[in-house]
């Protein structure tokens, strides 16, 4: 059986600040992610189907964290924190679901891939 690895990626501006030994006053980020999904061929020779995918995302994640404080909806809103609730949030739709990467920069990411 033919298994392929999907990755779809999103992106949204939001705000956050920390205290402790990270300190920052509030500041933006761009946040960029990649959902990646893996899994075998349907019957019509596709993982998932990308509008479908591409609408969850738009609506659940970009456009639920676009323009947000991060602080109103995380104790600790770190890119950690993000990788999590997005995984969590898209594997509830989404059994396929291996790995989110979010990225507060180009050089620096989290990867999560759930608990084992």
């Amino acid at each position: 059986m033919t298994q392929v690895y999907l990755t779809q990626c999103g992106r949204f501006t939001a705000t956050h600040h920390h205290g402790g030994t990270l300190a920052e006053g509030p500041h933006p980020h761009t946040f960029a992610y990649e959902v990646t999904f893996h899994g075998p061929l349907n019957a019509e020779g596709y993982l998932i189907d990308f509008r479908v995918l591409q609408d969850f995302l738009a609506r659940e994640i970009s456009a639920h964290l676009n323009s947000t404080d991060l602080n109103t909806l995380f104790e600790n809103p770190t890119t950690e924190a993000l990788a999590i609730w997005i995984f969590n949030t898209v594997k509830k739709q989404f059994a396929q679901l291996v790995s989110v990467k979010v990225c507060e920069a180009p050089d620096r990411w989290i990867t999560y891939t759930g608990e084992h």
